[in-house]
C-alpha cells in the first residue's frame, strides 16, 4: 500500500513525478490567471516554512481563515511543517465567534485574508495571545519577493516571503533542511459546530491526514496528470482540503481555484475541470440549473430522448455520451467527467441523472473527526445507494442496540481517528474507547461490504410506538417535489402526551411554483400538503407526516451548505 510520511512528503513526491506540470491556477486578478507548477512551488513552501519557524510557530497555534488561496495552502502546510498547529476557522462565522475561538485557541499567528482586514484592525486588542497578524491578497501572489523583511504585528503574506526569502538565500550547501516531523501530535484543531449547535475542537495529526490519502490512493486511481479539479468548496472544512486539495496531488491533477460560488458557471468554462468535490445540495442545484436551461431552450423532449438511446446503446457497451449531450456538458467546462460528492445524504436518482449525462459521481462517507473520510465509492464503480466500502487500513463496524436490527451505529477504528476534542477529555471517553470512534450516525453494511447511511442519531425521531424514524429519508422524498426547494423534517409532541407529529417544514421554490400558476401562500401549501400526502402512502403509518409548515425563508445553513438543524423548531 502507498505510505506517506507526513503532508511535506505530498507534495515533495509531486515534485519529483510532476516537475513542471501546473499544480495550482487561479485568477489573480480579472484576466490574470496564474499558474504555479509541481516544482516551482517546492522553493515557496520551504521558504514559507522558515518563515513559520523564525516566527516560533513549533507547538503554537496558527489561525488560518478567508476564501481559498495558495496563500491560505501555503500557511496550512508550512504551519505544521515546522512544528506549529494550524486552526482553520470558517470565515462565515460570527465575528464574536472568531474572537471567542482565535482566544479559546491562544494562538499566536493569525493570518486572513483582505476581507478581514477592518476586523482585526479594529478588534485585535482582544486577542491577547496573539503577536502577530498577516493578511494575504490573492492580487498581490508572487512566488518570490526582493522586498526587504520588516518586523511589525500586523504585516503582510509577502513581508513574510520576504523574511523566508531571506533564511533562504543563507541557507548552506545541503539547502533546505525538513525539521524532524513528529506526525503523531496535534498538527491540526478544527472547531467544528457543524449542526449540532456544540462547538468542539476535533483535534487531528498528520498521521491522520496521511493515513486518508494512502486509504484514497487506490480508490481515485484512474486519475491522471491530464485531469484538473476545480475547487469549488470551503476550504476550512477537512473534506475540501483533503479531498479537493490534497488528494489530487496524488495523480498530478492541477488544482483550479474558484473566485467564489457566484462565478462557478464562468470558472468551468474557463478551467475545464474533469473533476470536482461537492456537497449534495451543490450537485443537485448544479443538476437543477442544467435542467432549467434545457428548458428554457425548449429541448427536454430531445433530452429525453438522447437519454433513452443512449441508456440503450450502454448496454451493448456503445458510449455516445459525449456527442448526444455536447451542448449540455459545454455548459460545464465540456470536459467533465467525475463528482466526489459526500457532507450529507445524497439522493440515489441524482446518481442516475448524471451517469445518464455522462458524469459519475462517486459518494463518500466521512466525519471531521476521521480527517475526514472514512468511505467512498471508487471511481470504477457504481452502486448509487451507497457510500462505498471502508478505506484501506481503516475498520467499520455497526453497534446494534438489538441482534435483530438491520441498522446501528457506526463505529470506526484507523489511523485516520483523531487524537480527542480540544480540552475536552470528558467529550472524548463520550465517543472514543480502545481506538473505536463512535460517528453518531446510523447506518447497515450489506454482505458485500458496502456501507449505507440511515440517519444522523441525533436526528431519530421516536414515533409514538417506538419505533425509530430516520427524517433524512423522508427529507430525500419531499425533496424530489418540484416545488419544494428545502425541507427539513422533525417530530414534534406539541400536546405533551407522547403522541409524536411528524412535521415537515418546506421553503417553496418560488420559481416552480410561479411557472405551475401557484401565486399565493394557501395555494402553494395546499399543493405541497397533497403532494406529501401521495409520498405517504409509500411508506409505512409511523412515518407519516402529519404536519406541514411552509417557510418563506431559507434555513440558516453551515459555511458546507448543511441546514442547521438544531435551530429548527
Amino acid at each position: 500500500m502507498f505510505e506517506l510520511n507526513s503532508i511535506y512528503g505530498l507534495f515533495e513526491r509531486g515534485a519529483k513525478l510532476y516537475g513542471a506540470h501546473p499544480l495550482y491556477r487561479f485568477n489573480r486578478e480579472k484576466e490574470d490567471m496564474v499558474t504555479v507548477n509541481y516544482d516551482e512551488y517546492m522553493p515557496f513552501l520551504q521558504k514559507m516554512t522558515l518563515a513559520m519557524q523564525e516566527l516560533g510557530v513549533k507547538d503554537q497555534k496558527v489561525i488560518v481563515m478567508g476564501e481559498t488561496s495558495v496563500q491560505w495552502i501555503t500557511t496550512y502546510v508550512s504551519t505544521v511543517t515546522a512544528g506549529g498547529v494550524i486552526v482553520p476557522l470558517d470565515p462565515g462565522i460570527l465575528e464574536d465567534e472568531m474572537i471567542n475561538f482565535i482566544n479559546l485557541s491562544e494562538a499566536k499567528v493569525v493570518v486572513y485574508s483582505k476581507t478581514f482586514e477592518k476586523l482585526f484592525n479594529e478588534r485585535g486588542n482582544e486577542l491577547k495571545t496573539v503577536e502577530m497578524f498577516i493578511e494575504t491578497d490573492k492580487s498581490t501572489f508572487t512566488l518570490t519577493t526582493e522586498e526587504p523583511y520588516e518586523a511589525s504585528r500586523y504585516t503582510t503574506f509577502n513581508n513574510i516571503l520576504a523574511l523566508g526569502e531571506y533564511l533562504y538565500s543563507n541557507l548552506g550547501e545541503d539547502g533546505f533542511v525538513l525539521p524532524e516531523q513528529d506526525t503523531k501530535k496535534m498538527s491540526v484543531l478544527l472547531f467544528t459546530s457543524g449542526t449540532t449547535g456544540t462547538s468542539k475542537g476535533v483535534m487531528l495529526s498528520q498521521r491522520n491526514i496521511c493515513a486518508v490519502m494512502e486509504g484514497i490512493e487506490p480508490t481515485l486511481n484512474v486519475l491522471t496528470p491530464d485531469d484538473a479539479v476545480m475547487s469549488v468548496l470551503p476550504i476550512h472544512h477537512t473534506y475540501e482540503m483533503s479531498a479537493g486539495i490534497l488528494a489530487p496531488m496524488l495523480y498530478g491533477c492541477t488544482i483550479n481555484i474558484s473566485d467564489g460560488i457566484k462565478y462557478v458557471a464562468k470558472n468551468m468554462k474557463q478551467f475545464k475541470p474533469t473533476i470536482m468535490t461537492l456537497v449534495p445540495l451543490f450537485a443537485a442545484t448544479l443538476y437543477k440549473t442544467i435542467m432549467k436551461n434545457v428548458k428554457k431552450q425548449g429541448k427536454e423532449k430531445t433530452l429525453k430522448t438522447g437519454v433513452r438511446i443512449s441508456n440503450f446503446l450502454l448496454k451493448f457497451h456503445v458510449d455516445l455520451r459525449k456527442k448526444l449531450f455536447a451542448q449540455v456538458l459545454e455548459a460545464l467546462g465540456g470536459r467533465l467527467k467525475y463528482f466526489i460528492v459526500g457532507g450529507a445524504a445524497l439522493n440515489p436518482e441524482l446518481v442516475d441523472s448524471f451517469k445518464a449525462l455522462g458524469i459519475h459521481i462517486s459518494q463518500g462517507y466521512g466525519i471531521t473527526e476521521c480527517a475526514p473520510l472514512i468511505s467512498v465509492i471508487s471511481l470504477k464503480d457504481y452502486n448509487p445507494a451507497s457510500c462505498g466500502k471502508a478505506m484501506p487500513g481503516m475498520q467499520v463496524m455497526i453497534d446494534k442496540e438489538n441482534p435483530d436490527d438491520l441498522t446501528g451505529e457506526i463505529v470506526v477504528k484507523g489511523d485516520n481517528v483523531m487524537l480527542g476534542y480540544y480540552n475536552a477529555p470528558e467529550l472524548t471517553n463520550e465517543v472514543l474507547s480502545n481506538g473505536w470512534f463512535r460517528t453518531g450516525d446510523y447506518g447497515y453494511i450489506d454482505k458485500k461490504g458496502y456501507i449505507y447511511i440511515t440517519g444522523r442519531k441525533k436526528n431519530i425521531i421516536i414515533a409514538s410506538n417506538g419505533k425509530n424514524v430516520f427524517p433524512e429519508e423522508i427529507e430525500e422524498y419531499i425533496g424530489e417535489i418540484p416545488l419544494v426547494e428545502e425541507v427539513v423534517v422533525l417530530g414534534r409532541d406539541e400536546k405533551k402526551n407522547g403522541e409524536v407529529d411528524i412535521v415537515a417544514i418546506v421553503v417553496p421554490n418560488q420559481d416552480e411554483c410561479a411557472a405551475a400558476g401557484l401565486t399565493d401562500e394557501e395555494a402553494i401549501y395546499n399543493t405541497i400538503h397533497e403532494r406529501i400526502i401521495e409520498i405517504n402512502k409509500k411508506l409505512v403509518a409511523y412515518k407519516h407526516v402529519n404536519k406541514v409548515e411552509i417557510r418563506n425563508e431559507p434555513f440558516e445553513k453551515t459555511a458546507a451548505k448543511k441546514i442547521k438543524r438544531f435551530l429548527v423548531k
